[in-house]
């Protein structure tokens, strides 16, 4: 498993836990400093040695001869808001893939109700630029890429309405939505999309 954008290791090292061999890169040395003592813990605790390698750089230099059955970002690919760069960053990530391998990005909604005010007021600490992705962009640029499969999956729904101020009261009635809107399938229709807080989007690469 390879992880463009891997950061303080959040995703990897649970990986790594069960028993999967990961890589993964970063352009900040001092988030990779922090990812390797995370997983210094988790090998001191765990007993064992984690198969996680690393790499510092740009993930649009990045070469690898190693082919992997899934790359994937989380929260990530959203932060390029150059067409072209953008575009360029799934093309690697499919170059990375093994053929009938898996590409998986997960990023924010740009269509749920309070994405506008998320911007305007910095909901939940929303200061970074990022484009507003939908399930038809998503699914336009894994195809480029070289997809032959493609799944976009609504999830967490509801959730941007934890994050806005509110009393207790309020606070329980929403949390109670969200909750609740867990149970849902995950199906993509007019509701879910419009409802999502973020979509996983799946796709595999040709064997041709």
């Amino acid at each position: 498993m390879f992880e463009f954008g891997c950061g303080g290791g959040n995703q990897l090292i649970p990986l790594a836990l069960h028993g999967y061999r990961c890589a993964g890169v970063d352009c900040s040395e001092d988030v990779l400093a922090r990812f390797r003592r995370l997983m210094a813990d988790a090998e001191r605790f765990s007993g064992r040695r984690l198969s996680i390698r690393l790499h510092h750089g740009d993930f649009l230099d990045f070469r690898s001869d190693e082919p992997h059955e899934l790359v994937f970002n989380f929260g990530v690919i959203e932060h390029f808001l150059d067409d072209d760069e953008r575009r360029r960053a799934v093309a690697r990530m499919f170059s990375l893939c093994a053929p009938g391998g898996h590409v998986v990005s997960v990023v924010p909604s740009g269509t749920h109700p309070l994405r506008a005010r998320m911007r305007a007021e910095g909901l939940g600490g929303y200061r970074v630029p990022e484009i507003d992705y939908t399930p038809a962009l998503l699914e336009a640029e894994m195809r480029e890429a070289g997809a032959s499969v493609v799944r976009v999956i609504p999830h967490n729904l509801f959730g941007y309405r934890l994050l806005v101020p509110a009393t207790a009261f309020p606070r329980l009635g929403r949390r109670l939505v969200f909750w609740g809107a867990q149970l849902l399938p995950r199906v993509s229709s007019r509701f879910t999309v419009r409802h999502a807080s973020s979509f996983i989007c799946v796709a595999r690469k040709g064997t041709g």
